[in-house]
């Protein structure tokens, strides 16, 4: 079928729903005609305030919207990106650290510029830093797909500049995931599904229930077990597979299947839990204890790149053909946190502590280190990477009468929080060199065999890390309404780090006019930060693999993440990380018609300075004599973390929706979701002097690329959910606008043109309180383009920064028993 043929279908299929007429639609697919009235914490500290009443942007996705995302639904992650227009989530790359926490951005920026809340209380980050492409940084996000889906009663999305309001990193938004809070009452659901290949099969179980505490108290439970297989979609290699025996090509290179390459979806098993809870001191009172937790336990597996018997990187006594690594990723991750609030005559107060830890094992299985010859290993523990955050918060507000439209809220707080990150060495067979040779009568006789667990990363003992840092902060944030319809607000903040990041002061001052009682105006001016992250500071490793360059692999090659304070680091011109300062402008509209209808349209303005990312690709002769004189293995392409660029994003949000009630046929709501977004570099950091005596830059072509045209510039979404009992059918049609990977010669810039992506489910309501749904996400099996560079590895086949992935389409079925 072809793209047009498709485009088309998807648009009649949408059409169809229409029969009644067509209408405007929304960012909230489950909300009815009392659209735009979630209550919201999001947006202002000193008073709750409606969606509708907002003086930002905000997204409320309650739990039946993430669960109609089919195969998506599957992890968080995944369900928001089919939702939010402007959340953009790296769906197709197959890095290994990709597997724990995929990239994902809001508004064009990076997970290290979204601050994640849960309930209102800052989430703790991955250890894991994630590499530099359209959606990371190096640093370490926040894994959302840790927390239960069947936990989750909404979730609210700030699309707005809030680090004086929330704190460091809140610089694109902020997202806050609130649990559920049902005191009775449960759900059970049962889910499976595969791809149309038949592979990267997924199945899950979610439990919740509720039960009731003393004193109207509640404590509410959820489980998901999930789990995933393998999906690969490898290109042909044609590079020469075995050493030739006695200048006579082996038999074998003529009937091997040349589909290699085993990068793609993970294979995990993963259990997620959590609890909810609130017991009030006394019946009726005004004081309650609270708290939630969460705990993760995940198993990843995940293809790696090839090892050849045509290379020094095999030993035939271990292995008799191609060598297929594994990664071995097992982590666990929780989070515990506990509270009191109440009221003491007319203020409010809450006072609370949370801790989160998450645990990385890194490891290698079907690999060895050639190195070591024929008594290599073949499995490894390689590292392992703990992220540690202890976070108090205090937090008062009360309204003050003076006179004004509206009471005077007034807010304030402080909060302390700890963090620890390390990077433990485990086996040192995983990095030694053995200094094994060939023998006479290898192919290879009398080279050097490879050094380290091939296809993983590796630490050495001098890249382990173990860096802590305390940071104070307190902030005020005031509203009101001068005049009736006219909502003004102000909050400032105070950060102190005692490390490099040290103080920063930044504000926000934000408005909102009700021109009618239909329409109204809202626009924000603020400026954020973001401190450096530990990973970015202190994350060192070495990835082996091969190189390609036009698409012929030329050897074999290990790419080294240095520390910026390391000596390698600043013999190549490495500083202390800075802050990264921004300043965000927004303004935009809200418009009501009619009590089942919404449209908002708001444009955004962010300036990044001192935007941390990592430098291009450092090699050559004088970086080898830098490798060497810091006794670390020469032939080594570098690089490391810095404050490399000032970065301009432009962009718009659409977001509409309509009710359309049918009569006896039910109602349709109606939805529309468009992003459009664009970041410019507008200033690249001076190339320091050790580098441009060398040679070098300090950011090049490709790393310019994934910040300027490695994201779709454009995201559409349309929606209709028709809901006809016992019937209900949810269509969903996304657009994703171009992308490309430049490379370091405009010659082989690859540039992947848009796409339509069509899901559609049907759900049967057996009774009031049993559901089977059926569904396929990408429905017409769209791919994005392959990559035109002849590839004699098969591994560039498709775009690794593909928005909607390459692996075609998925089935499902789920079956929900609610009691």
């Amino acid at each position: 079928m072809t793209r047009n043929i498709r485009h088309a279908l998807s648009i009649a299929l949408l059409g169809s729903a229409a029969w009644h007429g067509s209408a405007i639609a929304a960012d909230a697919p489950d909300t009815d005609a009392t659209a735009g009235a979630d209550i919201v914490v999001l947006g202002s500290r000193s008073a709750d305030r409606s969606v509708a009443q907002s003086t930002a942007p905000i997204d409320v996705v309650g739990n039946d919207a993430l669960v109609a995302t089919g195969g998506a639904a599957g992890q968080l992650r995944d369900a928001l990106s089919a939702l939010v227009p402007s959340f953009k989530v790296d769906t197709g790359s197959n890095a290994a650290y990709n597997t724990f926490g995929r990239p994902a951005g809001l508004r064009g920026l990076s997970g290290a510029h979204v601050l994640v809340l849960v309930n209102g209380k800052r989430r703790h980050p991955s250890s894991i830093p994630l590499p530099t492409t359209a959606q990371a940084s190096g640093a370490n996000a926040v894994d959302l797909d840790q927390i239960p889906m069947s936990a989750i009663a909404r979730v609210e999305i700030l699309r707005d500049g809030a680090a004086a309001q929330y704190g460091s990193d809140a610089v694109a938004g902020v997202i806050n995931i609130v649990l559920k809070t049902d005191a009775s009452g449960g759900s059970a659901t049962i889910y499976g599904g595969q791809r149309y290949e038949s592979d990267g099969e997924q199945a899950q179980i979610r439990l919740n229930h509720g039960f009731r505490l003393p004193n109207g108290g509640f404590l509410n439970l959820s489980a998901d077990y999930f789990l995933q297989d393998f999906a690969f979609r490898p290109g042909l290699a044609t590079v020469q597979i075995y050493p030739k025996i006695n200048g006579v090509a082996d038999p074998r290179e003529a009937t091997r299947d040349r589909h290699l390459t085993r990068g793609g979806l993970a294979r995990t098993r993963a259990l997620y839990t959590a609890y909810n809870a609130e017991l009030p001191l006394s019946e009726g009172g005004t004081t309650t204890l609270y708290s939630y937790g969460t705990l993760g336990i995940r198993n990843i597996k995940n293809g790696q790149t090839y090892r050849l018997p045509n290379s020094t990187s095999y030993i035939p006594e271990l292995y008799d053909d191609v060598i297929q690594p594994t990664g071995r990723f097992p982590d666990k991750d929780f989070q515990v946190l506990a509270g009191i609030k109440g009221k003491a005559g007319a203020w409010d107060w809450d006072v609370s502590s949370t801790f989160g830890r998450h645990h990385a094992d890194n490891g290698m299985e079907d690999t060895l280190n050639p190195s070591l010859g024929p008594d290599s290993p073949t499995r490894f523990d390689t590292f392992d990477a703990i992220f540690d955050q202890w976070t108090s918060n205090a937090d008062i507000r009360r309204g003050f009468d003076i006179g004004l439209a509206s009471p005077l809220n007034v807010a304030f707080g402080a909060e302390f929080r700890h963090e620890r990150y390390q990077t433990i060495v485990q086996d040192e067979a995983a990095y030694a060199n053995g200094g094994y040779i060939y023998p006479v009568g290898s192919p290879f006789a009398g080279q050097a065999a490879a050094i380290g667990a091939q296809g993983g990363i590796t630490i050495l003992p001098q890249d382990a890390a173990d860096l802590r840092r305390n940071n104070i902060s307190a902030y005020v944030d005031l509203s009101t309404q001068p005049l009736p319809g006219w909502d003004v607000g102000v909050a400032g903040r105070f950060e102190h780090y005692d490390d490099s990041a040290g103080d920063v002061v930044v504000g926000k001052f934000t408005t909102r006019v009700e021109l009618t009682p239909t329409l109204a105006l809202r626009g924000t001016v603020s400026n954020g930060f973001r401190a450096p992250s530990l990973t970015q500071q202190g994350f060192a490793s070495a990835a082996r693999g091969y190189s390609i360059v036009n698409g012929v692999i030329t050897g074999l090659t290990t790419t080294r993440t240095v520390k910026p304070d390391s000596a390698a680091g600043i013999a190549l011109g490495a500083k202390p990380l800075k802050p990264e300062k921004s300043v965000n402008l927004s303004g935009g509209l809200s418009f009501t018609p009619s009590p089942g209808a919404t449209l908002t349209v708001d444009g955004y303005a962010i300036w990044l300075k001192d935007r941390i990312s990592q430098t291009g690709q450092l090699s050559g002769a004088g970086v080898n004599a830098i490798l060497a004189a810091n006794g670390l293995e020469t032939g080594q392409i570098v690089n490391y973390y810095t404050n490399a660029i000032d970065t301009r994003t432009l962009g718009v949000d659409v977001v509409g929706q309509y009710v359309q009630k049918l009569g006896d046929l039910g109602k349709i709501n109606w939805s529309l979701g468009f992003n459009y977004n664009r970041t410019k570099i507008t200033d690249i950091a001076d190339t320091p002097s050790q580098l441009a005596s060398l040679g070098l830059t300090l950011f090049d072509r490709v790393a310019q690329g994934y910040i300027e045209v490695g994201n779709p510039r454009t995201k559409l979404i349309l929606g209709a959910l028709w809901d006809t009992d016992p019937v209900s059918i949810n269509l969903r049609v996304q657009r994703y606008g171009s992308v490309q990977l430049l490379t370091a010669g405009a010659v082989n810039d690859q540039h992947y043109g848009a796409r339509w992506i069509t899901d559609l489910e049907a759900t049967w309501h057996i009774t009031p309180k049993v559901d089977f749904a059926v569904g396929a996400n990408n429905l017409f099996d769209v791919y994005p383009e392959r990559s035109t560079i002849a590839d004699s590895s098969g591994s560039q086949y498709y775009a690794s920064n593909s928005p909607f992935g390459f692996y075609g389409g998925f089935y499902y079925g789920r079956a929900t028993w609610r009691f």
